[in-house]
């Protein structure tokens, strides 16, 4: 509780302490008059046509008008000229496990609401800070999110869920986020999804089955697999959960079935969120590009003030490796280590994703635009990724600007019992007064939603750029899915007679990554993956070509070596950084040549 209350402190005491200047654009103070941009072409988050030459009228933190070049405006009003620019809605990550030290980024990539879905409290997200977040002042997104996590049980009664419901409703969520639905809780889910439709709540989460879960009243689908899973046999899926099959994407090949699907989840509603630069990335032709951008943006010194370097890091990595499902190999794998077949296999699996993706929007289905950072990409950034990643796919830049813009934001209103319009994703009337000013336009190509000038939240121009500290800095894992530290549990042979000729010993444990490396009294060996459990190594004979010394040797007469006990080696495997790390260590036993041949005689 003490670093939520200092980061929302930190946040509040950063925005008084900035230093405005008074060009129009980047005026912090409250406008005491309306303020009207003008001459810009507004791109306004509907799919509508742009809008040369708009006129858009500010009060306050809301957009009271919006239209052509008539659109009247009152006669006192702060007019700044934007001929030449393109404005669009500020952007809407709809998909994050957002922490405090993701503030800064999203703004300055025009991010202005971000969805949350971990309970108020954790990853430093106070009920405080959200609160706050949605002042224009403050110098973060705004936040909405699920309040607290919906307790569902797969042998819950009906009764028993709407107690639970009724204790959840009243922390006043956003949205709902249910436990991944499977065949053991579908009862369950289906009771608390008639609930929090009856309150207004779109439902939102993972799936093994998207269909029956949709069916069961889940409205927004996290992530592909799900719809993967339900084309797969018995035996596939049997197969996949015991880490048969490369990736679950190579089961969308069937289109005919895929169209069913598509079809049958549209007819009930349904959003899709396909996470695209989380689950393929790698595999996309603009991955070199993309890990460039990420590598820039970590050069920032007064970001790294505050940012875990240790993240930085292992998210840098994450386009050259991808998600793997099978057991042959560790998760995430380098591509690098990968075989050729296999490798066309991942490149099968990313064609077939963005297929279904295009389909669903073909057929009328919405993309909610989401991330899942901080702990699979950088916040902010990632956005303009997925945006990238969905016309990779073949989406139009209009399709994909709706699914960072309304379509996402539409999880705050879908389920309404009356027509709402969401509080963000658009530039409109009554709407929250968030936008980004563009120099070139997104339309013409969706690279342009970077060149970002200014950024308006609530009515009031961001100072863009870094603050020292801007928050408290805190230690965090590497990026999921991230390298393992190896542990050992066992070494065959664990025991070598000295003098033994160069050998090649097992090595057996968890954690092993294709580029682990075997040591032994910590000098590095020629090492071999065999899988994710086995390593071998080749063992030099200098190594144990004596049996001494030992730690059992005493000052004294002389005796032979191995009396009291054998000098052992010590064998550790290193997987490498940014996370990784060095093993447990286990001993391989030298034993000496006088006492083995007396062994050998039963002496």
């Amino acid at each position: 509780m003490m670093l939520g209350r200092q980061t929302f402190f930190v946040f509040v005491l950063l925005l008084a302490l900035t230093v405005l200047r008074h060009d129009g654009l980047t005026q912090q103070s409250a406008p005491t008059t309306p303020m009207v941009l003008t001459g810009a072409t507004l791109i306004d988050g509907t799919g509508r046509p742009p809008v040369p030459g708009a006129v858009i009228v500010i009060d306050g933190d809301k957009f009271t008008a919006v239209g052509g070049k008539g659109t009247k405006y009152p006669p006192d009003a702060t007019v700044i000229n934007l001929a030449g620019k393109f404005v669009i809605p500020g952007l809407v990550d709809s998909h994050t496990h957002s922490r405090a030290f993701c503030g800064e980024l999203y703004l300055n990539h025009g991010v202005t609401s971000i969805f949350i879905l971990n309970p108020w409290g954790a990853n430093g997200n106070t009920v405080e800070l959200a609160r706050a977040s949605q002042q224009p002042a403050v110098r973060s997104p705004r936040f909405f999110g699920i309040a607290d996590r919906f307790p569902l049980a797969p042998n819950m009664t009906r009764e028993q869920v709407r107690e639970q419901f009724n204790e959840w409703i009243a922390k006043k969520p956003d949205f709902a986020v249910l436990p991944s639905y499977n065949e053991r809780n579908k009862q369950a889910y289906q009771w608390a999804a008639e609930l929090m439709h009856e309150a207004g709540l779109f439902v939102f989460g993972h799936t093994e089955d998207a269909p029956a879960s949709n069916r069961a009243g889940q409205d927004g689908i996290e992530h592909l697999w799900g719809y993967a899973q339900a084309l797969m046999t018995p035996e596939e899926l049997h197969g996949f959960q015991t880490g048969k099959h490369l990736h679950w994407g190579t089961f969308l090949r069937d289109k005919t079935r895929v169209d069913q699907l598509i079809k049958e989840s549209l007819g009930r509603g349904a959003y899709l969120n396909p996470t695209l630069v989380y689950e393929l990335g790698s595999q996309s032709s603009l991955a070199r590009k993309h890990e460039t951008d990420v590598y820039d943006v970590y050069r920032n010194a007064a970001l790294m003030t505050y940012y875990p370097r240790n993240l930085a890091d292992s998210l840098l990595l994450k386009f050259r490796a991808v998600r793997t499902f099978s057991s042959r190999y560790e998760n995430p794998v380098p591509l690098s280590n990968l075989a050729p077949k296999d490798l066309q296999g991942f490149k099968d699996a990313f064609r077939l994703s963005q297929e279904f993706t295009k389909r669903w929007v073909d057929l009328g289905g919405k993309i909610i635009g989401g991330t899942d950072d901080p702990s699979v990409g950088t916040c902010g950034l990632s956005v303009h990724m997925e945006m990238a990643m969905l016309v990779e796919a073949g989406l139009t830049p209009m399709q994909a600007l709706q699914a960072m813009s309304l379509w996402g934001a539409e999880m705050l209103t879908a389920r309404k019992k009356s027509p709402a319009k969401p509080p963000v994703g658009f530039v409109g009337e009554g709407a929250n007064a968030d936008l980004v000013i563009l120099s070139a336009s997104p339309l013409a190509n969706i690279e342009n939603t970077r060149k970002i000038e200014r950024v308006m939240k609530g009515g009031h121009f961001v100072e863009l750029g870094y603050t020292p500290h801007y928050t408290a800095k805190v230690e965090v894992g590497g990026a999921i899915p991230s390298t393992p530290a190896p542990e050992l549990s066992a070494i065959m042979p664990n025991t070598v007679v000295e003098g033994t000729a160069a050998f090649e010993i097992s090595v057996e444990g968890v954690g092993f990554v294709t580029n682990s490396i075997v040591r032994v009294d910590d000098l590095p060996m020629p090492t071999t993956f065999v899988d994710i459990r086995t390593l071998k190594a080749r063992v030099p004979a200098s190594i144990v070509a004596r049996a001494a010394p030992h730690r059992f040797n005493y000052p004294g007469p002389e005796q032979h070596p191995g009396i009291y006990g054998d000098r052992t080696v010590k064998i550790t495997v290193y997987n490498g950084p940014p996370d990784g790390g060095t093993s447990n260590s286990v001993s391989l036993r030298v034993f000496a040549k006088w006492l083995a041949e007396e062994k050998k005689l039963g002496k």
